[in-house]
C-alpha cells in the first residue's frame, strides 16, 4: 500500500523503527520523514494482523533521456511474506507517474531477491 504524505504521521511510529534498521551515513530519519512528509519520498508498506510488517522508501529522479523511480531504503520481517506483492505496487506506481525504469540501491543480496531485476553497476563510496 502506498502511503499518501499526509498519513505518514499516523503510522511513523511504526514505520521508523524498521526503517532505522537499514539507514546508513547518508540520511538520517529525520531527513526519511522530511522527504516523505513533502512529496519528495515515497513510503510502501504492507501490514501483518493490524501492524506495519515492512516499509520501502522510493523516489523519483529524472535523468536528461529518463524518468526513474528508485528504491532506496527498505526494512521489516517476513520478508518472503510481502516482497512480491510490494513489488508490484511499486511498479503500478512508477508505471502511473511515467517513470521507464526501475532502480535499487541497496546491498548485494537485494539482487537475489527482487524479481526482474539485473546488476547494472556498482555504488562504490570512500569517505574522505
Amino acid at each position: 500500500t502506498r502511503v499518501p504524505s499526509e498519513d505518514v504521521e499516523f503510522i511513523w511510529s511504526q514505520v521508523a523503527p524498521l526503517l532505522e534498521k537499514a539507514l546508513d551515513e547518508t540520511y538520517t530519519i529525520k531527513d526519511i520523514l522530511y522527504g516523505l512528509a513533502n512529496d519528495r519520498m515515497q513510503l510502501f508498506i504492507s501490514w501483518n494482523d493490524n501492524k506495519v510488517e515492512s516499509a520501502v522508501v522510493t523516489e523519483i529522479a529524472q535523468y536528461p533521456q529518463s524518468k526513474v523511480l528508485r528504491y532506496f531504503l527498505a526494512g521489516g520481517t517476513n520478508l518472503d511474506n510481502w516482497l512480491e506483492r510490494i513489488q508490484e505496487i511499486i511498479e503500478k506506481f512508477a508505471k502511473k507517474e511515467s517513470c521507464t525504469h526501475l532502480e535499487v540501491a541497496g546491498r548485494k543480496g537485494w539482487a537475489r531477491k527482487l524479481k526482474g531485476f539485473s546488476v547494472k553497476a556498482y555504488l562504490l563510496n570512500k569517505e574522505i
